[in-house]
């Protein structure tokens, strides 16, 4: 098996909740938020690990913690054999050339007082000394690279359109040749006909230069399109992980179960039936001792409310990691049985409702 390019191992992210002015007097043990809570994956060179949950499952959390835009509470970040998890001042600048962000908002993350050369030149400037002439000269060669005209140089953000925006984006973090993106939500932003221009740059670009990529979305259709492999978060943690064909048409865990069965379909007729998620959503400043899903999980059993399921091996002909306690039970449940033309059929599981 190909050595990993980026190696995530246990990793904690856990923001401190701000405490009133009371709480401080009184000297209170502060709370945290357990946003990322025992987190480990992998990302090979040239692959696309797609990375998808609810809104607040600590997606994008994870994403800026792997790119140390956060420092991570605990557990070891290695980029290309290097752990840089504990990486500061000009040591963290340099394994920047090595990974860079596509940020969800391009409007926000763009500065509207700087021209093109100046917002795609930026991280080469913060990498090394170099010229004017010499920085508005490499812009220029990465702009067609990410589908820009070179004469666009002098413009300003606000004269592109979303997907222009996007491609900036793209082309600024490109601009220092790095091994692996992280990229948040690149097309949330974007009408349908430009995701797909952009998705096709993005596969491009990956097999021209070989990069890989960490695509944090909540576009199951992207993920499907782009990635090698994808990986579902809920709550903290991730609940599956395997190659992308396998978990998004035989998904094992009943959450991504749900997820799947929540997508839109295109024929009017067929209508998803008997798997609504009931319960509580638990906090992430105290979350439950078991399974973080069992207060919603249709297949809960004691064991999920009183042991957390680790991450584990799930035999088959693919490399499948499941946290679920129930998996080999619950795993023949097909995406297809969630759904019938008729409100009759119901999955026939064990504890479903």
């Amino acid at each position: 098996m190909m050595d990993a390019l980026l190696e995530v191992r246990d990793l904690y992210k856990h923001f401190p909740v701000t405490q009133s002015f009371l709480e401080a007097v009184k000297r209170e043990s502060r709370e945290v938020i357990h946003a990322v809570d025992g987190v480990s994956f992998e990302v090979r060179p040239g692959e696309t690990l797609g990375l998808i949950g609810e809104s607040g499952s600590g997606k994008t959390t994870l994403g800026w913690t792997v790119a140390r835009l956060h420092a991570p509470t605990r557990g070891s970040i290695r980029l290309a054999g290097k752990d840089i998890t504990r990486l500061q001042g000009k040591d963290l600048r340099a394994i920047r050339r090595q990974i860079q962000v596509v940020f969800q908002d391009p409007v926000g993350s763009l500065d509207p007082r700087l021209r093109v050369w100046q917002i795609v030149g930026e991280p080469a400037r913060a990498q090394e000394a170099i010229s004017k002439a010499e920085l508005r000269a490499r812009v220029a060669e990465i702009l067609p690279t990410v589908g820009l005209p070179k004469d666009a140089l002098d413009q300003y953000p606000h004269e592109f359109s979303g997907g222009g925006r996007q491609r900036l984006s793209l082309a600024r973090a490109l601009i220092v040749h790095p091994k692996i993106i992280v990229l948040d939500e690149p097309t949330s932003a974007l009408d349908v006909a430009v995701q797909a221009q952009v998705l096709n740059r993005l596969v491009t670009l990956q097999r021209e230069l070989g990069l890989a990529y960490l695509m944090i979305t909540h576009n199951v259709a992207a993920v499907r399109f782009v990635a090698d492999r994808v990986a579902v978060m809920y709550l903290g943690k991730l609940a599956e992980v395997g190659n992308v064909r396998d978990v998004l048409e035989r998904p094992v865990h009943p959450y991504t179960k749900a997820l799947l069965a929540a997508l839109p379909t295109p024929d009017p007729a067929r209508r998803r039936v008997r798997y609504r998620l009931t319960g509580e959503i638990p906090t992430l400043i105290h979350p439950p001792p078991g399974c973080r899903f069992a207060a919603r999980c249709p297949f809960v059993i004691p064991r999920c409310i009183a042991e957390e399921p680790p991450l584990r091996l799930i035999p088959g002909p693919s490399d499948r990691l499941v946290a679920c306690h129930r998996a080999e039970e619950i795993g023949g449940v097909k995406p297809e049985e969630l759904i019938a033309a008729d409100a009759g059929a119901a999955p026939a599981a064990s504890g479903s409702t």
